[in-house]
């Protein structure tokens, strides 16, 4: 079967894999990736209006995302391709979909249209070009180079417009994270926009029993609520906490001198 390792005694390992695969087998858009290594064009596919490449772009857990070209627009776009198998799979994507429909704001990843075929559900958004805020804090540590305060500054004070943007319309992200912050162009002091909201809530303002998100950016009350499920938190403070939590990842590294207020890290 696809996957299946055949290795002889001592010696070499062969994995099995399908050329060609049933619908329902698909992971992916394109999968499987043609074996044309010497292929100078991606591959293509029509949803819609969209020409959808082969390019990805990035990929998760239950979605990848692929560039695609509007052609009445003229522009690149990006299209999330998320692989639904069961009904209620279908109804949570459709949750997000309702939520960016009614978002438009500078500093979160603004949703265009959506389409839907073959069990995938496409969600065509605001192309980022300049990757995620991890990617770009840890590229930086990597180099040499810190975060100056005054660039973290421009980042956090746009994460918190886009909070207040949301927590205004009673919507709460639950899952802030680096890799969740998209930089629309590369360069210093980005434009940075929320993504990712398969786990946003709204009516954020309620209390809610079921703990989600990344267990380094909970708040305390949503650690709690992990090991005592009769316990709830609300999502809006958990945003915020996230957030700090974000803040201090981006300026851990910081030398001391750098911080005006003289607070030791």
């Amino acid at each position: 079967m696809n996957g299946d390792v055949l290795q002889l005694p001592n010696m070499l390992e062969f994995t099995c894999i399908h050329l060609i695969k049933d619908p329902l087998e698909q992971l992916s858009l394109f999968d499987p990736t043609p074996p044309r290594c010497s292929r100078r064009t991606p591959a293509r596919k029509q949803i819609g209006r969209y020409t959808v490449m082969s390019q990805c772009l990035g990929t998760g857990s239950f979605a990848t995302v692929h560039l695609a070209f509007d052609p009445e627009n003229h522009k690149q776009v990006a299209c999330k391709s998320i692989r639904t198998r069961r009904d209620h799979e279908i109804k949570q994507v459709l949750k997000e979909v309702r939520i960016l429909l009614t978002l438009k704001h500078p500093n979160i990843n603004e949703i265009y249209d959506t389409g839907e075929n073959d069990r995938f559900i496409h969600i065509f958004l605001q192309l980022c070009t300049g990757g995620d805020l991890f990617t770009y804090v840890s590229s930086a540590n990597s180099a040499g180079i810190r975060l100056c305060e005054a660039e973290s500054k421009y980042i956090m004070f746009q994460l918190l417009k886009g909070l207040e943007y949301l927590h205004g319309k009673h919507v709460s992200h639950r899952d802030l994270k680096p890799e969740n912050i998209l930089l629309y162009a590369p360069g210093p002091y980005p434009r940075i926009l929320i993504a990712d909201f398969g786990l946003a809530r709204p009516n954020a303002y309620q209390e809610t029993l079921n703990v989600c998100g990344t267990v380094s950016y909970l708040p305390p009350e949503g650690i709690l609520a992990l090991d005592n499920k009769h316990l709830g938190y609300l999502g809006m403070p958990a945003d915020c906490w996230s957030a700090g939590v974000i803040l201090y990842v981006m300026i851990w590294q910081v030398p001391r001198t750098a911080l005006t207020d003289g607070t030791r890290l």
